[in-house]
């Protein structure tokens, strides 16, 4: 009988164990996808940031506002990526209390809400070049694209600060201590 619940509790440790690495892997798999889209992110507000600039600053009505439009498509395109890391942020958020790694759940913590900064920046970012795209002239139209480009650079602070977190979190990821410790 011993012998029987020892065999018991031996199995229910493995498919514990077992269960708890195919999280931690699911874990690294959605963590990664934040980084991935806030580098997107990053990668779209960088080419955005020229036609804003000429948007922001031309002294032509006509060549601010193709520019502005130009912004405006790429900003869409961003504020995805960063709608994107935020569901996905969360759902990581989620499977690392599931892993159990305290440093894996602070560094998540952040990637979250960095990833929630950056959506908020550039969603109120492109509300500001939607209403320069349509602004009747040129002073309201710089007044606008001006004040989306200052949002914008909160917003790519943010982006980077969430990539760093998800890349601390996934490396953090993992049930070898000796990776963890400082003393080693």
């Amino acid at each position: 009988m011993i012998t029987i619940k020892t065999y018991l509790k031996v199995a229910v440790l493995f498919f514990t164990s077992t269960y708890v690495q195919a999280q931690c892997e699911v874990f690294k798999s959605e963590i990664s996808d934040v980084q991935r889209y806030m580098s997107q992110f990053s990668t779209l507000s960088d080419s955005l940031s020229s036609s804003a600039e000429i948007a922001a600053f031309d002294a032509s009505i006509s060549k601010a506002r193709k520019n502005a439009k130009i912004t405006m498509l790429l900003m869409g395109q961003a504020v995805n990526a960063a709608d994107e890391a935020v569901i996905l942020a969360s759902e990581a958020q989620y499977d690392s209390q599931t892993c159990g790694l305290e440093e894996a759940i602070s560094y998540t913590i952040d990637a979250e809400r960095h990833a929630i900064d950056s959506r908020d920046f550039s969603t109120e970012a492109f509300e500001n070049v939607k209403n320069a795209a349509k602004a009747n002239n040129l002073g309201n139209l710089q007044f606008y694209m001006r004040k989306a480009q200052r949002l914008m650079r909160d917003a790519q602070e943010s982006a980077d600060s969430s990539v760093y977190a998800a890349d601390n979190a996934h490396y953090s990821c993992s049930h070898d201590v000796a990776h963890l410790s400082f003393d080693n």
